[in-house]
């Protein structure tokens, strides 16, 4: 089974349409298929996540950000701004790299639209 993650991360301006649009063209840049949507555990209130993986048909994950920290060293992307605040150069890479699971790796570096950061990371089984 496809093992695919995408992470996210996005500013108190994003709306549900903005995350929904940036999630889509992280689908479409991963080749598209099924996948699960991943974020930190301080987004676990935003409605407007929810909407939109909901109007994306995504199951969403929270992950704490101790378990985001523990992949700092597997994310390409680096914002100064975001690792003073939760200690990772990207949450929306490790979000997808802890989603994914142990040995996954990303194959769409994160990129930012809207305000909505996205990145999406598959487990070691999809390899091939």
């Amino acid at each position: 089974m496809t093992r695919v993650a995408l992470g996210i991360g996005f500013s108190s301006m994003a709306d549900a349409e903005a995350i929904a649009c940036a999630v889509g063209q992280a689908l479409d840049r991963a080749g598209g298929g099924a996948a699960t949507l991943h974020a930190s555990e301080r987004k676990r209130r935003s409605d407007r996540l929810r909407q939109a993986a909901e109007s994306l048909g995504l199951a969403l994950f929270f992950h704490a950000e101790a378990g985001l920290r523990a992949r700092d060293g597997d994310v390409v992307s680096r914002s100064a701004r975001v690792e003073a605040l939760a200690g990772v150069g990207s949450i929306a890479e490790a979000a997808a790299l802890v989603g994914a699971g142990a040995g996954s790796r990303l194959i769409v570096p994160k990129f930012s639209l809207g305000g909505v950061s996205c990145a999406v990371a598959v487990g070691p089984e999809d390899r091939s």
